[in-house]
């Protein structure tokens, strides 16, 4: 397979950028003053990340494009957000969390790795709310960063608004493969 991981990971990660984009677009309205890429649920951006990589297949997958699927059980504990699924038996499984704790991004890593199916690439995308001021100090990415059986395939951030604080807030937007 002419598989490019790191396309897809930039994929999701230029998807994330670009709707924050659009979303702030929306702000030039004072009363919309708060829309950014938090705005936006889960498995609408999930959603938005299929669409945009079945849109790059060719250049993300080469000649082996897949089906794509979303929410479904892969046999290890609940629906997956986004499925990949080639001809060969070969998938690519996507979980996604937007603005979360560290324990609800570990439930969906457990998840991944519950997957027993050898011919499946797991992917995560987390799209965490930082204080600006604090980009590349908090916990929840690092815990990534550190970790040997996760690689990091993508990692961006960028500001954007949002309703919980009055600090201005980036978001980090990262996909890491599991590699164990």
């Amino acid at each position: 397979m002419a598989l490019d991981l790191k396309k897809l990971a930039e994929c999701i990660c230029k998807v994330a950028e670009e709707e924050n984009n659009e979303l702030l677009e929306i702000t030039e309205n004072p009363s919309n003053a708060t829309i950014g890429l938090f705005h936006m649920p889960e498995l609408a951006f999930a959603y938005e990340c299929g669409k945009h990589i079945m849109l790059n297949a060719k250049e993300i997958f080469g000649d082996n494009v897949p089906k794509w699927e979303r929410e479904i059980n892969l046999g290890n504990g609940g629906p997956t957000d986004l499925v990949f699924i080639f001809g060969d038996g070969q998938k690519i499984a996507i979980e996604f969390k937007m603005r979360d704790t560290i324990d609800s991004y570990k439930s969906d890593i457990t998840k991944l790795s519950n997957i027993q199916d050898n011919n499946v690439i797991k992917l995560f995308c987390a799209v965490v709310d930082v204080f600006t001021k604090d980009l590349g100090k908090d916990g929840r990415v690092q815990g990534f960063e550190d970790d040997p059986n996760i690689k990091n395939l993508c990692l961006e951030n960028f500001v954007t608004h949002q309703t919980w604080y009055k600090t201005e807030v980036s978001a980090v937007v990262g996909v890491w493969q599991l590699i164990k």
